[in-house]
């Protein structure tokens, strides 16, 4: 009965209420009791946390005394001794990327074994933000590293609710839907027609932000449902 379907305003207010939490989708998971629950029934083992202790010391080692990581790795803390460095100029994205795992696994600026690390990063981000009226612009160049920033954002604010990060979380998103084409993608730049790729990042972010209790308007979600829609093979 169509007149039983969803509207696409009440699908996509789903689509961002939905978190998994009974699964362990939501941040809750990653601490005490649950997590060690989640661990054990999703096939975690001592040699994978010890691999993420490994990988997050790393991560730490590699954070630059402004407390930002770079992709480029022949300068900073390790003076160029890794291999495989990257070239691409994006210190909010590599920002970004590094506190993830931490966030994780975790450890927010407030709680964890590296709240240091965690916190220095965040300050370092809120010092890249370039004010906008239309919000946090944190691109650096690239909307990838919009997106990327923007979760990081979102997710310490959403573990910790931590009132110092509301501001520049909510900025960070609101730049991502000012970003938003006409057609309901993002690419490179804002205003852009979309591609799959930059979208990902941006819906993350917006998914992430809802799940914090940020606000995330319905219409770009609805509009973001009508691009995917549009470039969707029947193959």
């Amino acid at each position: 009965d169509p007149s039983r379907a969803p509207s696409r305003d009440s699908r996509s207010d789903a689509m961002l209420r939905s978190s998994g939490r009974a699964s362990g989708g939501g941040f809750e998971a990653r601490r005490g009791d649950l997590k060690t629950k989640m661990l054990g029934s999703g096939g975690g083992t001592p040699e994978s946390e010890n691999a993420v202790q490994l990988g997050l010391a790393w991560l730490a080692d590699h954070q630059w005394q402004d407390g930002g990581w770079r992709l480029d790795l022949t300068d900073g803390p390790c003076e160029g001794q890794c291999r495989n460095s990257g070239r691409v100029a994006t210190s909010t994205g590599a920002t970004g990327l590094a506190l993830l795992p931490f966030l994780g696994a975790g450890h927010t600026h407030l709680d964890g074994d590296y709240r240091d690390v965690v916190n220095n990063g965040l300050y370092y981000l809120k010092s890249r933000v370039v004010k906008t009226s239309h919000g946090a612009d944190l691109q650096e160049g690239t909307m990838y590293a919009q997106g990327i920033a923007a979760i990081a954002l979102c997710e310490a604010f959403a573990m910790t609710q931590d009132p110092e990060l509301l501001e520049v979380a909510q900025g960070a998103i609101d730049f991502i839907c000012y970003a938003q084409h006409s057609a309901g993608g993002w690419r490179y730049f804002p205003g852009r027609p979309g591609d799959t790729t930059v979208f990902g990042w941006q819906m993350m972010a917006l998914k992430s932000a809802a799940l914090a209790g940020l606000e995330v308007p319905t219409p770009v979600i609805a509009l973001a449902e009508r691009f995917l829609d549009s470039v969707q093979s029947a193959q």
